[in-house]
Order: C-alpha cells, then sequence, then structure tokens
C-alpha cells in the first residue's frame, strides 16, 4: 500500500501559523492520507484536530517533545500515545506554563536592547494562537525592519548568543523517552541533521529511540542515506515529515509540498496501526 503521508508539522498550537483546521483542509486538498501534528510539548490541537469529522485523512497522536543532550536542545516525536496518560499531560502543562514565561522573558530583553515590540502586539497579530514562541516574535521584529526574515531573526537576536535569547526549560532525554513510553507511545529522534553533529546522533541512539527522522524537508538525499543506515543498523523504525510551519520564508512553504510516500517506511506504519 502506497500513499502520501507526513508526520511531523505545527499549528497555532505551538509556533505554526495555520490552525488544526485549515492544516486538515489543506492535507485533504493535497491527497495525504495519514498525518500527524506534532506541535511542540503541546497537544490540545491534536485532539481538536481528530474531533473534526471527516473520513479522508487519519491523524494519528502526536507531539514534539524537547529535550536536552549535552546543552544541545534535542526534539523527540511522540506517536500514538495515550493522550489522557496523566504523567504525560503534567509534564505539558508543566512546559505550556514555562514556555509563556520564556516568550515573556524575550519580550522584555528585546526592549532592553531597543527592539521595541509588546507582548499586546504579538497577542493581536496571532490572535488564533494558544502558545507563542521564537517565530511569533520574529514576525514581529521584521514588520518593525530589524531583521530581513525569520532565519536572520534567529541568527542575530534570537538565537543562543543572541541578546535576547532565553533557552527553553528542558528535560533530559532519557527522561522524555520515558514519558513517552510510560504513555505507550513511539519515541522518534527527530531531524538528526539539525543537531548538526552525527556522532552525537549515534550516541543518542543509544538510547532507548524506537525510531529516526530520516526524511524530512531539511534532509537532502545523502542525509537520508545516511541516517538510513543507521536505523537499518540499529533495527529502528523510519519515519519522515515536512515539520510545515506556515511561515514565511520558511520552508516548505506549503503543506503537501513535502510529503513521503508510506512504503518508505511501512514498519512504522504498521508499528503506530496505521496498516
Amino acid at each position: 500500500m502506497d500513499m502520501r503521508v507526513d508526520f511531523h508539522m505545527h499549528s497555532t498550537f505551538s509556533d505554526g501559523i495555520e490552525t488544526p483546521e485549515q492544516l486538515l483542509t489543506h492535507a485533504i486538498e493535497q491527497g495525504i492520507s495519514y498525518m500527524a501534528l506534532t506541535d511542540h510539548d503541546e497537544i490540545d490541537g491534536c485532539r481538536v484536530m481528530k474531533a473534526i469529522k471527516q473520513d479522508q485523512v487519519q491523524i494519528i497522536t502526536g507531539c514534539e517533545f524537547s529535550s536536552d543532550f549535552r546543552g544541545k536542545d534535542v526534539h523527540i516525536l511522540g506517536y500514538d500515545f495515550d493522550p489522557n496518560n496523566k504523567p504525560l499531560r503534567d509534564f505539558l502543562a508543566y512546559f505550556k506554563e514555562k514556555r509563556y514565561e520564556r516568550v515573556i522573558k524575550m519580550i522584555e530583553l528585546c526592549q532592553a536592547n531597543e527592539f521595541m515590540i509588546t507582548l499586546e502586539e504579538l497577542k493581536s497579530k496571532f490572535p488564533d494562537t494558544e502558545a507563542y514562541g521564537r517565530p511569533h516574535i520574529a514576525q514581529l521584529l521584521i514588520e518593525h525592519g530589524y531583521a530581513q526574515n525569520v532565519q536572520d531573526a534567529f541568527d542575530h537576536i534570537l538565537n543562543a548568543k543572541g541578546p535576547c535569547y532565553v533557552p527553553k526549560v528542558k528535560l533530559k532525554v532519557p527522561d522524555v523517552l520515558d514519558i513517552i513510553h510510560q504513555a505507550a507511545g513511539l519515541a522518534i529522534l527527530a531531524h538528526p541533521i539539525l543537531i548538526r553533529n552525527d556522532t552525537w546522533v549515534e550516541e543518542l541512539l543509544d538510547y532507548d529511540f524506537d525510531g529516526i527522522e530520516v526524511y524530512h524537508s531539511k534532509h537532502n538525499t545523502e542525509a537520508e542515506e545516511r541516517y538510513l543506515a543507521m536505523a537499518k543498523e540499529r533495527h529502528l523504525l523510519v519515519s519522515g515529515g515536512s515539520d510545515y510551519h506556515g511561515i514565511n520564508g520558511r520552508t516548505p512553504y506549503h503543506l503537501g509540498e513535502y510529503v513521503v510516500d508510506s512504503e518508505k517506511f511501512n514498519l512504522f506504519m504498521k508499528a503506530i496501526k496505521a496498516y
């Protein structure tokens, strides 16, 4: 069975621009058969999407969890877990509060560095957003002429060495893996190319991961082959997705522009009961 699938995207419930309803509409238009909404440390958008009555797209419960490895921000994709699991819900509630505090602090740092943006302006520009993040702040900086695009804002103002950066509150990788597994979910190492150190990727995969995101919009063919070899050597599941945010200047520009055929990771599809 060969279908168009996308297991990595973000909505207004984290740092995406489109609502879960809009994402689902676009997925149907693009002929996507299976999808997962993987908002950062947040699953309420997934609940909204799954509550929409339709029979064209199978929705898989998902979330992109933040974790720390040697001071590096490592993302872990959780799939097909129990969304009502109490430890998982407590974890997400804690991080939702911390995420909001982080945004307030970053805006205060922007003001202290004479980048005159406000929280009120952020809420006005993104009225449908449930959880703000760096991409939303970057959009304000662009509108005020402080940055040319999102990447420019990240590179010079909002990155770890920039004047307005506030680090996330994160758990260590094994702790996040435990939370996902206790909720009966699958844990996938997200976009390994963004770790920018394949030795670290190998070390991370020594932990109790179920799989690796081989197919991603930031991975070229060489990267796909490299991470596919890692997956085969370690007998790990293979996943993939667009990592679509809908942010101007950030690829992919449209949902459906980057999709993967299900045959490239059929064992993952079976593991999440998609077949």
